[in-house]
């Protein structure tokens, strides 16, 4: 990503005077080189904590020299940042191959039920986990091609954050981190075996849905007391959180320009942050919105044809201070004047523009997806994303994940708390969630009854929050002292509904407005469920009727 043009770093020297160390770096013709070195090519692959062995001797000292060269290497990460956002944001030569030519009545007749009840305007509705829709029958025709990511590897640290430059705080729950200790950039799942080309860090990412948002809590001013225990936030409060988040291992965020002012607050901060050794810079993800609502909004005809997405696509570029983004998504808008055809061109014209490097999709139906996917794929394009609502509390759109993941579609997932419900934080014998009652009568913000049928999900929640934690701390008891890695040790159950919606294969979008949820988020990396712990939640959530 490119935030503005440098693109010139010829030699850096870097000088001690005691231990007399010169680092001389030849100029950066790739995106790969100058970032955090790790010399072990042959080093244990894992994307979570529980993966691969941990007392892996040769890991270790991997990891040892990487702690000592940290310091060095967060100081020549800084040199050109910028231009390693630009070389990120050229395309690989290596297309992906075409999809197989389909017509569309070989659409409509594999995405047509056995049973009946296709959705509105002849689409079939994908319904959640023993739903209507058959997804192996569905693909039975090969309709996607085996998909091979030619992306190459992040460049960001490899192996585990350690000693008091670690990539997250042990304590979720701090507001602000203590000590001198530089922040740390690691891919957890630098290996993940991705949908497509598009490798999202640490398979995690961030909204701004609520940045500038008064209804949200947003204040333009000062906050007082009174006002922080409130919940409400200022831009002081994004921006620190913003850079925490950047800096730390979560740098894939998602906007809109329906958001309120959340594109302009983007601007200032890619200006005034500081992103350590995140070379790469942020992933940004801006939104073509739904036209027919953005029509009622600016009060203006509806959006139409190619041309429409591409000035859109201009504009945000513009409003964000950038000239590429990583996505561009297209909002699912009901109907398009111009048809899929205009919206496949307008997504083509953006790519081809160097607008933004790969383009998406926001709540858009099976159907409609797969004929994009079709037209992109003609063009040696693709479909990157599709987005759309899924939690641990709302799994209607399960089905959808696993038929995005089929046609090489990466299933980006909102609402992942399902507005707070999902978090365990409320129960039938603590409906306030610990929050002082607003006055009498006061059952906090869900019925006693509906947290009642949920009693059997947020108790194996709990109950798998202490397992984790025990988990963690016994693996990390296996390093010698020193070697362990900076991984959360007081899980959450927030942190268990969001990484139930990873361990799907999804990508979490989570609002954050302050530090403190930037650290939960943070939480959440260097670890995962397992198989048995998802499947103790599956059986949780059935029981419950999920």
């Amino acid at each position: 990503m490119m935030f503005n043009n440098r693109s010139v770093l010829s030699i850096l020297a870097v000088t001690a005077t005691a231990a007399t160390v010169t680092v001389t770096a030849l100029s950066l013709n790739n995106r790969c080189t100058n970032r955090i070195a790790t010399t072990s090519s042959s080093r244990t692959t894992s994307t979570a904590l529980q993966l691969g062995p941990m007392d892996d001797r040769d890991d270790m000292s991997v990891y040892g020299k990487q702690k000592q060269k940290s310091e060095l290497d967060s100081l020549t990460s800084k040199r050109d940042q910028i231009r390693a956002a630009k070389l990120a944001n050229i395309k690989p030569d290596d297309d992906t191959p075409p999809i197989e030519e389909m017509n569309d009545e070989e659409i409509q007749a594999m995405f047509a039920k056995k049973n009946g009840g296709g959705g509105e305007g002849g689409e079939a509705a994908v319904g959640g986990e023993g739903g209507g829709l058959d997804v192996d029958d569905l693909f039975s025709k090969d309709y996607m091609p085996d998909f091979k990511t030619k992306r190459s590897s992040s460049s960001s640290a490899r192996g585990l954050s350690g000693g008091e430059s670690g990539g997250v705080l042990d304590d979720p729950n701090a507001e602000e981190e203590e000590g001198g200790g530089v922040p740390l950039f690691v891919d957890w799942t630098e290996d993940y075996e991705d949908e497509n080309e598009f490798h999202i860090p640490n398979r995690i990412g961030f909204s701004t849905v609520d940045w500038g948002n008064g209804k949200a809590g947003f204040v333009s001013g000062k906050l007082k007391k009174k006002e922080r225990k409130m919940g409400k936030f200022n831009k002081s409060d994004l921006k620190k959180a913003y850079e925490k988040l950047q800096q730390n291992g979560i740098s894939f965020v998602e906007t809109s320009e329906s958001y309120p002012l959340a594109e302009a607050f983007l601007n200032k901060f890619n200006e005034e942050c500081d992103y350590g050794n995140n070379d790469q810079g942020p992933l940004v993800a801006s939104t073509f919105p739904n036209p027919w609502k953005h029509a009622l909004k600016s009060r203006s005809l509806p959006r139409r044809g190619a041309k429409a997405i591409m000035a859109a696509a201009e504009e945000s570029c513009d409003r964000m201070g950038i000239s590429s983004m990583s996505l561009y998504q297209i909002q699912n808008p009901w109907y398009y004047v111009g048809g899929s055809s205009a919206l496949a061109e307008g997504m083509l014209d953006v790519v081809a523009d160097d607008h933004s490097r790969y383009a998406g999709c926001v709540d858009m139906s099976l159907t409609k997806l797969a004929k994009l996917q079709r037209k992109l794929r003609a063009q040696g394009e693709f479909v990157a994303t599709n987005q759309f609502e899924f939690s641990l509390t709302n799994r209607k759109s399960l089905a959808m994940i696993e038929a995005c993941k089929k046609m090489g579609i990466t299933p980006v997932c909102t609402n992942v708390l399902d507005g707070g419900l999902a978090t365990g934080k409320y129960t039938s014998y603590n409906p306030t969630g610990g929050e002082v009652s607003k006055g009498e009568g006061d059952t906090g913000p869900y019925a006693v009854r509906k947290l009642e049928k949920l009693d059997v999900l947020f108790k194996v929640q709990n109950s798998l929050r202490e397992k984790v934690n025990q988990r963690i701390g016994g693996q990390l008891m296996k390093f010698e002292n020193g070697q362990a890695p900076t991984i959360n040790r007081d899980i959450t159950t927030t942190q268990i509904a969001i990484s139930y919606v990873r361990a799907k294969g999804a990508v979490p979008l989570i609002s954050v407005t302050n530090v403190k949820m930037a650290n939960e988020l943070l939480g959440c990396l260097g670890w995962d469920l397992s198989e048995e712990e998802v499947e103790e939640l599956d059986k949780a959530c059935k029981s419950c009727g999920l």
